[in-house]
């Protein structure tokens, strides 16, 4: 009886174990569940970007959010649950990658930078929006007196928070206006278009997104470090552009050190120039 007595307490025992573990294990689950996995042992190596200017820094990390809130869109986590400043450790880890190709010595950088300065094709927005409202809506009142604020508590609190500046009015039609908030730094902008939406109860909100397709860079998070391509676009571009030339750069996750895989597609035509956006902040290194 007592041998009976104490298989039963050692049954009881394993259960309560095997339960326990596999509460933990929903637990841990459960807590990782919306969790990114590109955050997971992302690369830290050190790059010194001293040799770029101020303005080519802030353009750089502008590139690194956009392509870091990419890599956070192909898990397809929901809009409702990204934050709105994009996680800074992603953010620095792509720019460090960015950065690396820049500095390194391949004569194919003087081409993609210096001569064509390819950034990232501006999708996902991270820098403007405009807040749609109505002709005659009251918050807008401050503005139209030319006050540098507006008539929504709420409005004003999220300007505050995220550092937003508020740039113009724009006229939309007849019935309706737009008022234009920049980014002092680059953001998740949906994410923010969202926060207004279903906390603040702006019903129309334009993200001011380009049309069609152009000059782009893209990235991947690699078993050995990323993978980045840049690429020029041309040719019939209001949807898709039908040609491009890319070069393709590997970056070590343990050094930084870059590798050139060469370039590959359609011959450049000679009309590819820069624009005057691109003439004013050249992508050019410091001397010395």
């Amino acid at each position: 009886m007592s041998f009976l007595k104490s298989c039963a307490m050692i049954l009881l025992l394993v259960f309560l174990v095997a339960d326990s573990v596999d509460a933990q294990r929903r637990r841990r689950k459960k807590k990782d569940k919306g969790k990114l996995k590109i955050l997971n042992d992302l690369p830290d190596f050190f790059v010194d970007d001293n040799k770029l200017p101020k303005y080519l820094k802030r353009i750089y990390k502008t590139d690194a959010t956009r392509l870091s809130l990419r890599l956070i869109n192909d898990e397809r986590q929901r809009l409702s649950v990204q934050t709105v400043r994009v996680p800074e450790e992603l953010v620095t880890a792509v720019y460090n990658a960015l950065v690396a190709v820049r500095i390194s010595d391949y004569t194919a950088i003087d081409t993609i930078a210096s001569k064509y300065n390819i950034r990232s094709f501006p999708k996902p927005n991270v820098e403007t929006l405009i807040l749609v409202f109505e002709q005659d809506a009251e918050w807008v009142e401050p503005l139209r007196r030319r006050q540098d604020t507006t008539g929504s508590v709420d409005i004003n609190n999220m300007i505050r928070e995220y550092d937003l500046r508020i740039v113009k009015m724009v006229y939309l039609d007849e019935e309706r206006q737009g008022l234009v908030l920049h980014s002092r730094d680059a953001l998740n902008m949906p994410a923010l278009t969202n926060k207004f939406f279903h906390e603040i109860g702006v019903g129309s909100i334009d993200e001011m997104l380009p049309y069609g397709d152009g000059n782009d860079i893209s990235i991947e998070r690699t078993k050995e470090g990323w993978d980045l391509v840049y690429s020029i676009k041309f040719g019939n571009c209001i949807n898709q552009c039908q040609k491009l030339r890319n070069w393709r750069f590997s970056v070590d996750q343990e050094t930084g050190d870059v590798t050139y895989s060469g370039s590959s597609g359609d011959i450049i035509p000679p009309w590819i120039s820069l624009n005057a956006q691109q003439k004013r902040y050249p992508d050019v290194l410091k001397r010395g």
